[in-house]
């Protein structure tokens, strides 16, 4: 059942799910997350709805990871895929999570600019 990139040592495999399971969490979160402050710049304040706090920051990523593993990774599904371990995938998905984190960057720069706008706006037609 299993590839032959994965140990089948079953102290192993259970490390090597878990490990699956914290990336995929973290990448997934990432781009939920550049979506919604996308939406925020664009449209409608939904960030601060839906992550108020930090510890709905947690939850939100913990119910992430526990449908990802449930859905993905318990039965095993991504071994399906037939991935090949080469660093151009390697590279592939560190240059993704870089982009990444560059678009998420500037539209947060965006949104930070145009919040000092609107209060330097503010400030001024209260001091008229």
């Amino acid at each position: 059942m299993y590839n032959h990139y994965i140990n089948t040592d079953k102290k192993n495999i259970s490390e090597t799910l878990y490990s699956i399971v914290i990336a995929s969490t973290v990448l997934i979160y990432m781009i939920l997350f550049t979506v919604f402050a996308y939406i925020d710049f664009f449209c409608f304040k939904i960030i601060d709805q839906i992550l108020p706090n930090n510890s709905s920051v947690i939850a939100f990523m913990a119910i992430i990871g526990f449908l990802n593993y449930w859905f993905f990774i318990k039965d095993k599904k991504f071994l399906n895929y037939n991935f090949k371990t080469d660093k151009k995938g390697g590279y592939a998905i560190i240059g993704f999570m870089v982009l990444l984190a560059c678009i998420f960057i500037f539209i947060v720069n965006k949104n930070r600019e145009k919040i000092f706008a609107e209060r330097e706006k503010a400030r001024i037609e209260n001091n008229r």
